[in-house]
């Protein structure tokens, strides 16, 4: 495969892809939450590739049990809104899940609990992590969102329901993805010395 590459601001351009690609340092350090959306459809070539890179996360006992809902179904993305809106718990009433109808599509990560092996919410959390940042890396954002709570099982229920998601699967996140329609902010982040220790805590 022949790449012609361009290292600008760590970014290549390749050629054969048709799309961009940035270093693994660059992808980590600028991946933003974005809830404002351009309105550009993203590609099925570009969604299986980021479903490609969720498939190598880590998970328990190699259980790989993962399957991902992909849905642009405008209904469909109301309901969902409705649904979040109802389970937003009061803390977060700022963070409404109205954005949901800019983003172009969303995709769900749903776990078969028998092949979680009891860690189903951390198997389809390191999933997701790996959807994030593969989105980044195709020059899209996203949001992380809880599809699953312990504490009220109700909202994965209810998802479930509106997915069609067989009784021996778990939805367990959600992200809104799509070209960012806005520049986020800088993130800043602790010091190493704040936040490491040696030996002990």
């Amino acid at each position: 495969m022949s790449i012609e590459r361009s290292w600008i601001n760590w970014y290549y351009f390749d050629a054969e892809a048709g799309g961009i690609g940035l270093q693994f340092e660059e992808v980590v350090k600028t991946r933003r939450t974005v809830r404002k959306f351009a309105h550009k459809p993203v590609t099925d070539r570009i969604l299986a590739k980021i479903v490609e890179m969720a498939l190598h996360a880590p998970s328990s006992m190699n259980g790989q049990p993962w399957r991902f809902v992909i849905v642009r179904n405008r209904d469909t993305l109301r309901k969902l809104v409705e649904l979040k809106n109802h389970f937003c718990p009061p803390e977060k009433q700022e963070f409404r899940a109205d954005f949901i109808l800019e983003s172009p599509v969303v995709i769900f990560t749903c776990v078969e609990r028998a092949r979680s092996y009891d860690r189903g919410i951390e198997n389809g959390i390191l999933a997701t992590a790996n959807i994030l940042l593969a989105a980044r890396n195709e020059g899209l954002s996203g949001v992380y969102m809880s599809a699953y709570r312990l504490d009220k099982p109700e909202v994965a229920r209810s998802i479930r329901d509106l997915l069609g998601i067989p009784p021996d699967f778990d939805p367990i996140t959600i992200v809104p993805l799509g070209y960012p329609g806005e520049d986020p902010p800088e993130k800043t982040i602790p010091f190493h010395q704040d936040v490491i220790s040696h030996e002990s805590f």
